[in-house]
């Protein structure tokens, strides 16, 4: 990533650290400790699209779509955690979106090839989900796994094959919901500090 990425993450730096980790001293603790001092490994998670089964995946009150970047920005506060601005930082302008009872609730991109990877090098047929949240206050839904469902239909209806994505080994809500959305493990990953090894998938 460039360092101009890196300045526009810094922006988004408390909000982010708020929704990932808490509030107080510890959250800070945890995010200085997991982001520069220890080793962490992911899981490279694929599904194959030709494999999606046809039904999605319904949570009641939500509702979703991959908005424009000129329809998101009207839904952006600044208070909103670096998630949400990934087309500022790494220049993406592909997204889904979900709203409950009417309210912002959750975001995921999707990478193309071409596009910065933090883990991955893929082809034209591939595209990685990336920079997942969902709101802390609209967890335990569901929506996740509603979503991953919804963008991999649209994608296989743009002819894309397969469909990664990399998740710490420490998430297990996160790789559950990635199962649950028809995911399966193929391979492992790992960075430490700044550094983010690269796998050709």
């Amino acid at each position: 990533m460039k360092l101009s990425g890196i300045f526009r993450q810094l922006m988004y730096l408390k909000s982010t650290v708020r929704a990932v980790y808490g509030a107080g001293a510890k959250a800070w603790f945890s995010f200085i400790y997991y982001g520069l001092f220890r080793l962490n490994r992911f899981r490279i998670l694929r599904v194959n699209l030709e494999m999606l089964p046809a039904t999605r995946i319904d949570v009641p009150g939500v509702s979703f779509v991959s908005p424009g970047l000129d329809e998101l920005e009207s839904l952006r506060t600044p208070h909103l955690p670096r998630e949400f601005f990934c087309d500022r930082i790494h220049k993406v302008s592909n997204c889904c979106i979900a709203r409950l009872n009417g309210a912002l609730a959750y975001i995921h991109w999707i990478y193309f090839c071409g596009d910065f990877s933090r883990f991955l090098r893929f082809g034209e047929d591939c595209a990685e989900i990336n920079y997942v949240l969902t709101l802390p206050e609209y967890r335990g839904h569901g929506i996740s796994s509603a979503a991953f469902r919804h963008s991999l239909h649209v994608l296989k209806d743009q002819g894309i094959r397969n469909v990664f994505a990399v998740v710490h080994e420490e998430n297990i809500a996160s790789l559950k919901s990635f199962g649950k959305a028809g995911f399966v493990d193929v391979g492992s990953t790992f960075s430490f500090g700044l550094f983010n090894r690269k796998v050709s998938v």
